[in-house]
């Protein structure tokens, strides 16, 4: 890892660091969690790409709704055991933890 300014790095080298680190760590071996990488990754590689394109406020917007919809899904049952219950926990998790490190409020109230 390079040694720079902490003040230099932005949230879209910080969602590099976290796709890098699932698929490369060695802290944990991935099988059996399979669906749950699978649901990490593919938060953190949207949220990756969206972090290149949107501005703050259209970011955290377009995650929020992401996460409203989730919640409703859940709430209603709206899904079943083919959707992958590992897939969706670590997505919403994922999304949760980066608009966490964008405001803080968000890991306690996902309406700020």
């Amino acid at each position: 890892m390079e040694s720079k300014v902490v003040a230099s790095l932005n949230l879209s080298e910080i969602i590099k660091r976290q796709i890098h680190f699932l698929y490369n760590n060695d802290i944990y071996d991935s099988e059996g969690n399979e669906e749950s990488d699978r649901g990490e990754d593919e938060a953190l590689t949207n949220m990756l790409e969206s972090s290149l394109q949107l501005s703050e406020k259209e970011f955290e917007a377009k995650y929020l709704a992401e996460l409203a919809e989730l919640k409703h899904r859940f709430d209603n049952k709206e899904y079943n055991v083919a959707d992958g219950d590992d897939y969706y926990e670590s997505y919403n998790n994922t999304l949760v933890s980066i608009l966490r490190l964008i405001n803080p409020y968000h890991g306690f109230d996902l309406s700020v």
